[in-house]
């Protein structure tokens, strides 16, 4: 099951499951995990095995300078053959590795600052 991360309003870290009608969440107080609520569903073992796969795939496209092909047969070889069925196909784990690459090579922020952006005296 996957879990986003996030920080309240008195900035402890907290984690949330992302289900929208889970109440599950944890916060971490600086030294100690605190477990707040529990899930209200049964886990899936095949969406968590799924979400590892996508975060490997994506993680490899960010670190190494590999081929699309290089990195699905990578991540394909850690998978058993029993979970073989959650992975995402080939084509989609080839579109994921080629944006994060590109997005990488042409370092595209999120966000820009008024204060970064240069305009030439002769605009």
């Amino acid at each position: 099951m996957a879990i986003h991360y996030g920080r309240d309003m008195e900035s402890h870290t907290i984690w949330r499951c992302c289900k929208n009608n889970c109440g599950d969440h944890a916060r971490f107080d600086g030294a100690i995990y605190i477990k707040v609520k529990d899930h209200i569903h049964t886990p899936n073992p095949e969406e968590t095995i799924a979400i590892e796969n996508k975060s490997k795939v994506v993680n490899s496209a960010t670190t190494s300078h590999d081929s699309s092909r290089r990195i699905i047969h990578e991540v394909l070889l850690s998978i058993s053959k029993d979970d073989g069925t959650v992975v995402p196909n080939y084509s989609s784990s080839q579109r994921t590795i080629e944006r994060k690459s590109k997005k990488k090579k042409y370092h595209y922020h999120d966000r820009v600052h008024y204060d970064d952006i240069h305009i030439p005296g002769e605009l």
